[in-house]
């Protein structure tokens, strides 16, 4: 069976991610991890940043599974607070480098292609240009990132009400007289 080199770098990386920075993880490091060639990494990959944008969006694509399979919002909801909670620690230490603002694209531009893909299983008959619908989806992709950094990486927060929060902010109702 071949082996698919991609996911053996990355796996190295999320393993690497677990006790390092990433302004700590040089190729060297994921090259040893892994028993390759620097010519094996470069193959397929130009750098560490696009190794992790490779982790996201596999990361955001199996997010997406999930979530289109859930029975409703607020399981989805719970999905994506659990992947916060579960991955916080690796979150925090990509928030916390130099490369934070490209990191931060990353993380809405995963939750814009979640949005993307749920717009597109909802009724027909919404009446939205496509500006107007690209400035809704990133709006509530950062709002949704900036929360769940935020809130789900606290022991304390319920995550119940952290739904319920989410819910009444992507459904609009949280300024109903607007």
């Amino acid at each position: 069976m071949a082996v698919d080199m991609k996911k053996v770098i990355a796996g190295a990386f999320y393993r690497l991610l677990e006790t390092r920075s990433i302004d700590k993880i040089t190729v060297k490091m994921l090259i040893e991890e892994c028993g390759i060639s620097r010519q094996t990494f470069y193959y397929h990959f130009h750098d560490i940043m696009e190794v992790l944008e490779w982790v996201f969006l596999q990361s955001a694509k199996r997010l997406t599974e999930r979530s289109l399979d859930a029975a409703n919002l607020d399981e989805v909801l719970r999905i994506h607070i659990e992947f916060t909670e579960k991955n916080y620690q690796k979150l925090r230490r990509l928030m916390e480098s130099r490369k934070r603002a490209q990191v931060e694209e990353m993380l809405v531009e995963a939750v814009c292609v979640y949005l993307k893909e749920l717009a597109k299983h909802l009724p027909a008959g919404r009446n939205i240009s496509y500006a107007d619908m690209e400035v809704m989806l990133r709006f509530h992709a950062c709002g949704m990132v900036g929360v769940l950094l935020r809130y789900a990486g606290n022991p304390e927060t319920d995550r119940e009400e952290l739904v319920r929060q989410l819910k009444l902010l992507l459904s609009g109702k949280i300024f109903p007289n607007l």
